[in-house]
């Protein structure tokens, strides 16, 4: 959630009204699309009809898909970063820090967060070894207050947790406020804030909470569908509870009106029927139009492909053999998707190199300027390595090489892999330098 206020620094009243609207406006929604992606839909509180009648609850999880397709083929390659300077010791420094941290897992659990969240936030600190850490925090926790400037600069950032004592059940809310210098922790209860230690220094330049938007609109993957899974789970566990009708079918018995429950269990064990003249038997069954039924869920599945964007893998058309061309304009939709989690992920890790830049300058490690940092994305879709390599074959002497290095979706790393190939060449050059002497002697 972000906020804007014209104050240059928060008071408790403040927090505490931000507070409040952020646990009536916000969070109700966010929780619901969490429940939605782990699976608890409208349908699993269908009423029950009757104590005997059939109350099938099906979930088809389509937001849990959707959402693990759109994260996979947007950060399931790892985040690639080179230097336009030619200071790779900076950029190793860096990539350090993001080894210590495992920032290609870590980059992965932030767009899932977003992909359903619409939104996500890690905040960084030093942990007891001075290390730089970041972490992810649920979006859920997080509000972000904004300057009213069209610059939007970050005033501060609050975060509210939730801390459970051993029983599992006492509770207590805490409340953690982080400004451009210090971090104020309080205890809230019932609407009231409690400060419980003096401000800290959290030793950043800005505040240290970074924010990853999905969209423009943040919103989450899923959310222009809800309604469509929520019609797709009531036809198919209204479908299944007409099938056990049917499957539960009364028999009929016409002009046998003296019949016993001894005639039936008779009837049962020797699978005979004896009629009496003008009787007669059959079963009373619900009849089903399976084609009608049929449409309508084939339209629902369609509908929720068309619309989230995130086409149906199984469908034939993705056929083994198909060309790496075709299958990119079957994925154009997930490509519009992926152009926009892109921008917002950027500047959220531009942001994340900012502040780890100004820590490593504060420790006197290193002084790194983090717009010479190239952040490039691959998506994660089936390459046609001959064909990638062509490419890079015919932009050589165009482009840098570390350019190169990073459009090949094996490379990882593009300033360690340059290295390396420098490394090797310097080798096979002292190779050759010293068979040459052998051969003049």
């Amino acid at each position: 959630m972000r906020v804007r206020t014209t104050k240059e620094q928060l008071d408790m009243r403040d927090i505490a009204d931000i507070l409040r609207q952020h646990e009536t406006e916000y969070v109700p929604h966010a929780l619901l699309l969490k429940e939605y992606y782990r699976g608890n839909h409208a349908i699993t509180r269908k009423e029950q009809r009757s104590n005997s009648a059939p109350n099938n609850k099906i979930v088809s999880n389509y937001c849990e898909y959707i959402v693990n397709m759109n994260t996979g083929f947007f950060i399931g390659q790892p985040v690639a970063y080179t230097s336009a300077s030619e200071h790779d010791d900076e950029l190793k420094m860096l990539l350090d820090v993001f080894k210590y941290n495992d920032e290609s897992a870590h980059n992965l659990r932030m767009a899932e967060e977003a992909s359903i969240m619409g939104e996500a936030y890690e905040i960084l600190y030093t942990d007891r070894d001075a290390q730089i850490r970041f972490s992810a925090v649920p979006a859920e926790q997080i509000i972000m207050v904004y300057d009213a400037t069209l610059e939007e600069n970050v005033i501060a950032a609050i975060r509210r947790y939730r801390v459970y004592e051993l029983d599992g059940g006492t509770f207590t809310d805490y409340v953690d406020v982080y400004d451009r210098l210090c971090v104020t922790r309080y205890i809230y209860n019932a609407g009231q804030l409690t400060m419980t230690s003096d401000a800290s220094p959290h030793y950043f330049d800005d505040v240290p909470v970074v924010e990853y938007v999905n969209n423009e609109q943040r919103r989450g993957d899923f959310e222009g569908v809800m309604s469509l899974v929520d019609a797709y789970n009531k036809a198919e566990s209204l479908t299944l509870d007409d099938m056990e009708d049917f499957t539960d079918a009364y028999l009929v018995l016409k002009g046998m009106g003296g019949t016993s429950s001894e005639d039936v269990d008779e009837l049962r064990k020797n699978k005979v029927l004896t009629l009496d003249e003008g009787g007669g038997a059959e079963w009373l069954i619900k009849n089903l139009n399976d084609t009608y039924i049929e449409n309508i869920k084939t339209r629902l599945q369609k509908d929720i492909h068309k619309f989230s964007a995130v086409p149906d893998m199984s469908d034939e058309s993705f056929a083994g053999n198909a060309s790496g061309v075709a299958i990119k304009y079957k994925l154009i939709g997930m490509e519009q998707v992926r152009s926009r989690k892109e921008r917002g992920f950027k500047k959220g890790l531009q942001r994340r190199l900012e502040l780890i830049a100004g820590m490593l300058q504060t420790k006197g490690a290193a002084k790194i300027d983090f717009r010479d940092i190239e952040i490039t994305f691959t998506p994660n879709i089936p390459a046609n390595l001959q064909e990638q390599s062509g490419i890079v074959k015919t932009l050589y002497g165009m482009v840098s090489q570390k350019k190169l290095l990073s459009l090949l979706p094996f490379v990882s790393d593009p300033s360690a892999e340059l290295d390396e190939l420098k490394r090797e060449q310097a080798e096979n050059d002292d190779f050759d330098e010293a068979d040459e002497q052998g051969d003049g002697q």
